[in-house]
Order: structure tokens, then sequence, then C-alpha cells
């Protein structure tokens, strides 16, 4: 798999946000009116939280600048919740 990291969790959901949008998901759509529809798949992946409290976007499948796939990260720790 491979992972881009980001301080933040903002940070990662701007990025999915801008992968839901190039994959043209219906949330990104507008409609006949011109409104924007906000129901509907959004993003591919979604931010997790690392062990290191970075966040990381799963982005195997995402369509990636060079600059992207020089910064992957083929493995990460992730946050271990308690149960």
């Amino acid at each position: 798999m491979a992972y881009l990291e980001f301080s933040t969790k903002d940070e990662a959901l701007l990025r999915a946000d801008q992968e839901g949008i190039l994959q043209n998901y219906w949330y990104h759509r507008t409609n006949e009116q011109g409104v924007k529809n906000e129901t509907g798949t959004r993003y591919k992946t979604y931010p997790e939280l690392t062990a290191s409290d970075t966040w990381v976007l799963n982005v195997t499948d995402y369509t990636l600048t060079e600059e992207e796939t020089d910064a992957c990260l083929d493995t990460v720790t992730l946050h271990e919740y308690p149960v």
C-alpha cells in the first residue's frame, strides 16, 4: 500500500476531497439547477491517525503527482484505540 502523511486531519481531508473531485464522486457534482450535492460518496479513502499522532491517507489507487509519489510511505503504524 501507499500512504501520504499529513500533520493534521484537515490537511489529509483536503487531499481526500481533491481526489473525490477528480473521481467525479456524487458529493462533488452539481444538479441541473447548478446546486452542489451534499450527499453521496465524497472521499476515496478517509484519513487515519498514526501512532506518532500524524495523519495518513491510503493513496494506493489515487492519481498522484510526482512529488506525492516520491513522498509515499510503504508502511505506517496506526494509532491503537483501547478496546
